[in-house]
């Protein structure tokens, strides 16, 4: 029963991770990208990484799909961390801990996020 009670509370998490990461982020740079908004259309933090560090086309992939898997990679990455740490009682602990793991875990997986765009790229160079 233990491992089933962490499931459903990882698949929880992640759903609302995921909701709110696209009500609050991607769904602003999607109105922002389609004309929709006031604000002036820039790169967020993670667009300008895929595009300036890994040097991924994001326009050729299309900019809203690439956010689409972002808020889906986020929403990943946050859950696993607060599953991670929701065993441990102490608050300066779970802290610390999300803190020690944060770092290499967005390096990675930003990383493999690059690789697998780049392979969406080559696809969509073929195409």
């Amino acid at each position: 029963m233990g491992i089933l009670k962490y499931l459903i509370m990882y698949v929880l998490f992640f759903i609302v991770a995921y909701v709110t990461y696209y009500f609050f982020v991607t769904n602003g740079q999607i109105r922002t990208i389609r004309g929709k908004s006031k604000r002036k259309r820039e790169l967020s933090t993670e667009l300008s990484l895929l595009k300036n560090y890994y040097h991924v086309d994001i326009d050729k992939i299309g900019v809203i799909k690439v956010l689409r898997i972002i808020n889906f990679i986020n929403a990943l990455l946050i859950s696993t961390l607060v599953l991670a740490v929701v065993g441990i009682s102490q608050i300066w602990l779970k802290l610390l801990i999300i803190l020690v793991i944060l770092i290499p875990a967005v390096w990675a997986t930003y990383y493999f996020l690059a690789k697998y765009l780049k392979h969406l790229e080559r696809k969509m160079e073929n195409v």
